[in-house]
């Protein structure tokens, strides 16, 4: 089994696990006495922890070059901390575990980005034999929404059958599922490798390494601005982590779904993603990074009005895979766009910085989420969430037009 397979093998495991208890971690929290305000803030606790150790990870793996001890240390941190949910008798146990859970969850998700970038870039070079093609021309994008697009089908498979597991056994009971996942991960972990580094193998034939090329999506005249990834991915983190920390209370409790309909159709949304995902990377690979990101800001927009006009069925249903396609568009847009945005040395820390504006959006997401249903409902915050993520969606189009001009215009200068 090579490494790339491992890698993909490892994020279904996770993402299982997030599919056995996301759905239901608020409704967990409530059963151990924590009020919304306090949901709100084990997001921000979880969030500030990510913003402390993002850099540093990231930055610690490039320097080290052993990106698989930082996904190894992760998961075992994720193992340990899932372990203790299953024990936890008091809310108030809840911060310090979310913390190691944030310390560990970033370990793993920076390594495991820059090595899945890594191997993606090596897979190109091992085709071309000297020198890559462009992110479009290679279809990294369309690669990248395989392995992410797998993952969601294990949180959609999970997520189906975790609120029935939960009513028929107890609250705790998915706990342990995902402690059990957690360590088949660390398992698999023990296989995975680094990818070759550029110019190894002339190295090892005597021969003298080629001039190194631009990265995917930096190619001369066409680099990837950083600065609109950033911007995203503290939008979309900052409106997705405070609608979805309180989404299943306001179904269960506002709408009147059970527990076990609200994760199914979660689910809905969640098992639609693995083909959605491929579409997505594959149209990214087509349309480019910066419009396609701008149409799933569209997407999320449609969604979380949805939310607001016809949360009932059967529109529920179309609304949850518009929201399939949304979560896809910007997942597989942006994982290859941090992987692309700069050359294998900086990969670590531009996976950092990435995780850094994400968990920046959480932190705000998290904080306001809360305290904005506990003092003015569900549909209040949902609008603001819908406002900010269209602002985002103008913004992003309006980068990707002009970046488009510009390189028109570039192509057309030497001809004039």
């Amino acid at each position: 089994m090579n490494s790339y397979t491992r890698l993909t093998l490892i994020g279904f495991l996770l993402f299982m696990a997030r599919g056995m208890t996301g759905p239901l971690s608020s409704l967990y929290w409530r059963s151990l006495g924590a009020s919304y305000v306090a949901i709100g803030l084990l997001g921000t606790v979880t969030s500030i922890t990510s913003i402390a150790f993002s850099y540093f990870w990231g930055r610690a793996s490039d320097r080290a070059g052993q990106r698989r001890l930082f996904l190894f240390g992760g998961l075992a941190g994720l193992a340990v901390s899932f372990g203790l949910l299953v024990g936890a008798t008091d809310a108030a146990l809840l911060f310090p575990i979310h913390a190691l859970s944030a310390i560990a969850q970033t370990a793993y998700g920076i390594a495991s980005l820059a090595l899945m970038g890594d191997w993606l870039e090596h897979r190109e070079r091992q085709r071309e034999g000297v020198g890559r093609r462009s992110g479009a021309e290679a279809g990294s994008g369309r690669r990248m929404g395989t392995y992410r697009g797998l993952s969601s089908l294990g949180f959609g498979l999970m997520a189906f059958i975790s609120g029935s597991i939960a009513e028929g056994l107890s609250l705790r009971v998915p706990y342990a599922l995902a402690t059990a996942f957690h360590v088949i991960a660390l398992v698999l972990a023990l296989g995975v490798r680094e990818a070759p580094a550029e110019g190894d193998a002339h190295v090892r034939m005597g021969k003298a390494a080629p001039v190194p090329q631009p990265t995917a999506g930096s190619h001369p005249g066409s680099q990837l601005p950083l600065t609109p990834l950033l911007v995203s991915a503290l939008i979309w983190s900052l409106v997705t982590g405070a609608v979805y920390a309180v989404w299943g209370n306001y179904m269960v409790d506002d709408i009147g779904y059970t527990p076990g309909q609200m994760t199914r159709i979660w689910a809905l949304a969640s098992l639609s993603e693995f083909p959605l995902m491929i579409v997505a990377g594959w149209m990214s690979d087509r349309i480019g990074r910066l419009p396609m990101l701008a149409v799933g800001f569209v997407a999320w927009t449609v969604v979380f009005m949805g939310y607001i006009v016809a949360p009932g069925m059967p529109f529920i249903v179309l609304i949850q895979l518009t929201r399939g396609f949304a979560y896809s568009a910007y997942t597989a847009t942006s994982m290859i766009y941090a992987a692309e945005v700069r050359s294998r040395a900086e990969r670590g820390r531009m996976s950092g910085i990435y995780g850094t504006a994400g968990a920046l959006g959480s932190i705000l997401g998290s904080s306001l989420g809360g305290a904005i249903t506990q003092y003015a409902g569900f549909r209040a915050l949902i609008g603001a969430s819908a406002a900010l993520v269209f602002a985002g969606a103008i913004y992003l189009g309006s980068v990707a037009i002009r970046r488009a001009a510009t390189q028109s215009r570039a192509t057309a200068a030497p001809i004039q």
